[in-house]
């Protein structure tokens, strides 16, 4: 598996130019809703509530989205999401240079942006499969973590110093960049219409998810990843809320507390740099278990220690194998997955990943309070131990190949 094909594969340029455009973009502008909705609400209840109305509408809308997906153009539907974004978050600037911002325009901006993903990442997967020869999925893939690690290193950062310019200069430049997005997505010659299949007549809503959903837990491996998937990022996102309140009762500075982001930055872009040779030389199923196990053994360590320094160190080691470990097994999923199936499998993944979020701030914040640090950590690092355990006994995980072996499904 290498990346010199898809350095000449002009398409698939496009397609992550584009995204690492946006996702830049994104990056500041998800930063600055924050310190816009605290500047006008001055409250931190309805600050948060920002966040809260972007996981609804992408939870809400996920599974319905996968099956518009499988029956739509993937082109007209990564076009549309990213004119949408333009749309919403230049309304944000536009209101804000007239002084008209209130907190229920941020409220719905955030909605719409949610539901607007639900639909961009299943046909994202879809286009990327197409354009993408099988053998360099895995390195794709990666490119596209990395993508993230780095968008998520400098947003911050330069969000919060053109804030500093003008409040709503970060959600222009972040509209914008949805333009760019669309008209490199526009540019693309790749053939991205809707998947062919021989059904003279599409299957209903209700019905078509449902045979989605039916479709990805009868293939046990892919089961298991949906199940796992829950878990970790579940437990994670917990663990990650009580380390930062747990510094904060601590008295520690806000701008050391935020050194724990960067870590998990620094150590997942590392991760992602090193993904391509790690699937050329592992067996998918054993990244995936040793990473699984390498992320709850360093989270549960935490609950060991309050000293910022260690708790940096051992979160940058945790996100060191998962790019390659999401890589491998995503890359497994959209690989084996038929490409009428590709919108609803992602969203179905995409839909038990998220369900569970927003309670894991809620679980972990009461488990501090009411027991502490230690054993607040350790009730979520349980929780990891027990989704590495369904890996490791996993015999269909313990059997996917290298990525590169993997036989790509046909079309139906």
């Amino acid at each position: 598996m290498s990346g010199r094909g898809l350095l000449r594969n002009g398409d698939y340029l496009k397609l992550l130019s584009g995204q690492t455009i946006s996702a830049l973009g994104s990056a500041m502008s998800t930063f600055v809703f924050t310190l816009l909705a605290m500047a006008i609400t001055s409250s931190p209840v309805q600050a948060g509530l920002v966040g809260a109305a972007y996981a609804l509408g992408a939870t809400l809308s996920s599974l319905p989205a996968g099956a518009v997906v499988d029956r739509t153009s993937r082109r007209l539907i990564l076009i549309s999401c990213g004119l949408a974004g333009t749309v919403l978050y230049g309304s944000v600037a536009v209101a804000g240079w007239m002084h008209r911002l209130t907190i229920w325009h941020l409220l719905a901006v955030a909605l719409c942006s949610g539901v607007s993903t639900a639909f961009f990442m299943p046909a994202e997967t879809a286009a990327l499969r197409q354009i993408v020869p099988a053998e360099d999925i895995g390195t794709a893939v990666a490119a596209n973590q990395g993508r993230g690690y780095v968008a998520g290193l400098a947003g911050a950062p330069l969000g919060g110093l053109l804030f500093t310019v003008g409040r709503v200069v970060p959600v222009a430049i972040d509209a914008l960049s949805y333009l760019v997005m669309s008209a490199l997505l526009a540019l693309i010659r790749r053939p991205l219409g809707a998947p062919e299949t021989h059904d003279a007549k599409p299957e209903p809503m209700l019905r078509s998810i449902r045979s989605g959903i039916t479709w990805l837990f009868a293939q046990p491996a892919l089961r298991t990843i949906a199940l796992v998937a829950t878990a970790l990022n579940f437990a994670a996102n917990g663990t990650i809320l009580v380390l930062i309140l747990d510094l904060q009762q601590r008295g520690v500075r806000p701008s050391v507390i935020g050194l724990l982001e960067t870590g998990m930055g620094v150590g997942g872009l590392l991760g992602a740099i090193l993904t391509p040779k790690l699937l050329a030389m592992f067996s998918t199923g054993a990244i995936a278990i040793v990473g699984s196990w390498i992320v709850a053994c360093t989270f549960t360590a935490t609950a060991f220690t309050s000293a910022p320094a260690t708790l940096i160190g051992l979160l940058s080691i945790a996100m060191l194998l998962l790019p390659a470990l999401n890589s491998g097994l995503f890359g497994y999923q959209m690989l084996i997955t038929p490409d009428h199936l590709q919108g609803r499998a992602q969203s179905a993944v995409m839909f038990l990943a998220t369900s569970t979020q927003p309670l894991a701030p809620a679980l972990g914040g009461v488990m501090l309070a009411s027991f502490g640090h230690r054993t607040a950590v350790g009730v979520l690092g349980a929780i990891l131990t027990v989704a590495s355990l369904l890996l490791t006994l996993s015999r269909p995980i313990r059997s996917i190949p290298l990525l590169s072996e993997v036989k790509a499904a046909t079309t139906v």
